[in-house]
């Protein structure tokens, strides 16, 4: 019975969360190394087949998103035993921030472009441009290039919202509270923290990344987590994360996270600083990014108190509905 109590939240009828991440890692990562080597089949077959290069690259990137995303979403399904909302996929007013959020992520890159082309730090240099330098190694036509970097983007932007604000969030959140004196808050707040350092280091290896990028893209997953606690759902994060990488890369010609990408709306020449700029990672490298963050934690705090009424935190979060009802606590307290 002891032993039960150690591996089960009697209360919960699930695995306690320390139990829930081990075994939820290692399934993923048994799974993303099945993924990336399907991705590396299609790699292999865009380099034999040339005419079909760019269609097989880009369906092994997606499959590759594709896979370790639903992994995701089962293992916090069966494993953590939590409904789809509860991953923070879905509920009221969630394709409402899905929809804001996507707007963002154009508004947000939109304001950098402008105020560096207004202080001569960004020249334009051409129209609906293929780039063939590009870090993804195919050359397509500009107009298709475009599309499938939609594409490629929308499988980021899940796939790393999942993962980081979804799955490790709400598992380390709901570990952490009621641990010794910490409380709901103190749990979200540590999550959030550590999702977020996490999310700066995996950058770290990202070609022409700093110590300022690294530090930037962790302030970039404090503000996702920031959109979750004061909405309950990944909607804005998503959103944002999706077009935001799109519209910088391939919208505005930017470099993403130190990517270039295969074709680009507006094909620029940064010419200012690069501490302001960012330079070959781009304006998540820079100072510049500081005003693009502004604009955002600006329009979220109009968006939520518009559809909300006022700026609430979300400490459910650490202690989320479940598809199986919890039992009543009769002694003693059983959370994670």
């Amino acid at each position: 019975m002891e032993a039960r109590r150690v591996l089960v939240n009697q209360r919960e009828r699930r695995l306690r969360s320390g139990w829930r991440l081990l075994i939820g890692l290692f399934t993923f990562g048994f799974v993303l190394v099945v993924a990336s080597g399907v991705q590396a089949v299609l790699l292999g077959l865009s380099v034999t087949i040339p005419l079909l290069a760019g269609g097989l690259a880009l369906a092994g990137s997606l499959l590759f998103y594709g896979i370790n995303t639903g992994t995701l979403v089962g293992l916090s399904w069966w494993l953590d035993g939590r409904t789809i909302p509860g991953l923070g996929l879905g509920g009221d007013g969630w394709w409402r921030n899905l929809a804001f959020g996507l707007a963002l992520g154009v508004a947000m890159p939109t304001a950098v472009f402008l105020v560096e082309l207004a202080l001569g730090h960004v020249a334009v240099d051409g129209v609906l441009v293929t780039r063939p330098d590009n870090q993804f190694g195919v050359v397509v036509p500009a107009s298709a290039g475009v599309f499938g970097t939609l594409l490629f983007f929308v499988g980021v932007g899940v796939f790393e919202e999942v993962l980081s604000r979804g799955y490790l969030f709400q598992n380390i959140a709901e570990g952490l509270d009621g641990l010794g004196p910490i409380g709901a808050r103190g749990a979200i707040g540590t999550a959030a923290v550590v999702t977020s350092a996490l999310f700066g280091v995996l950058h770290l290896t990202n070609p022409n990344a700093t110590l300022l990028s690294t530090f930037n893209i962790a302030v970039v997953g404090l503000f996702f987590a920031g959109t979750y606690l004061v909405t309950g759902d990944l909607g804005i994060a998503i959103g944002v994360h999706v077009t935001w990488n799109f519209s910088l890369s391939s919208l505005y010609g930017f470099p993403v996270s130190g990517l270039t990408t295969p074709a680009t709306v507006l094909s620029v020449r940064q010419t200012g600083p690069t501490l302001v700029t960012g330079g070959r990672f781009g304006p998540e490298g820079g100072l510049v990014f500081y005003l693009a963050l502004a604009v955002g934690i600006a329009l979220t705090w109009w968006w939520v108190r518009r559809e909300e009424g006022a700026i609430r935190f979300h400490s459910e979060i650490a202690d989320p509905d479940l598809r199986n009802p919890k039992r009543p606590v009769q002694t003693g307290n059983d959370d994670d």
